[in-house]
């Protein structure tokens, strides 16, 4: 009787797999030219205090599918708010991200306009086409002496697109 139950279990999951049509709606690809905004928030080592950096750049995605998947490539700056000295990190970056769940890294060069720091960042966390919440470890890649923030960050991103359309 449980095998028989399990049979039916699994021919009924398997019919309802098929069931999936994508003639009934449309699961277009896109790409899109935005403006990203966003917020972080530097924690960890070697400072005992903790920062607040604003996050504007452009980039370019290209997104789309049943499961909603794509990419995005771009660059940017941090602006340091409550840093000791007025600190900007321009970068360039790259993310792809699948149902939820977005990978990347940056290139990010902070600087106070006496010294300089090149950082990797890779991070992981939510998001898709519109935005996104990742954790930022940094890997110091040049002058670890030079820490105007820390060595971690949690951001949070949003995508205002400014030309958007679809793929033929």
């Amino acid at each position: 009787m449980k095998i028989r139950i399990t049979i039916i279990f699994l021919v009924c999951l398997i019919s309802f797999g098929f069931g999936q049509n994508r003639k009934e709606r449309d699961y277009g690809h896109y790409k899109s030219l935005n403006l990203n905004v966003g917020y972080n928030y530097s924690f960890g080592d070697p400072n005992d205090k903790n920062f607040h950096l604003i996050d504007i750049g452009i980039n370019k995605a290209m997104y789309g599918g049943m499961h909603g998947g794509g990419l995005q490539y771009g660059f940017g700056t941090e602006i340091g708010l409550n840093t000791e000295k007025f600190t900007i990190g321009p970068k360039i970056s790259g993310a792809i991200n699948l149902m939820g769940i977005v990978i990347g890294t940056e290139l990010v060069t902070y600087t106070d306009f006496d010294n300089m720091t090149l950082r990797l960042v890779p991070f992981i966390g939510i998001g898709g086409e519109k935005g996104r919440l990742t954790i930022n470890p940094h890997v110091i890649l040049t002058n670890k002496n030079f820490q105007p923030i820390d060595k971690g960050l949690l951001s949070l991103t949003i995508n205002l697109s400014m030309k958007r359309e679809k793929i033929k």
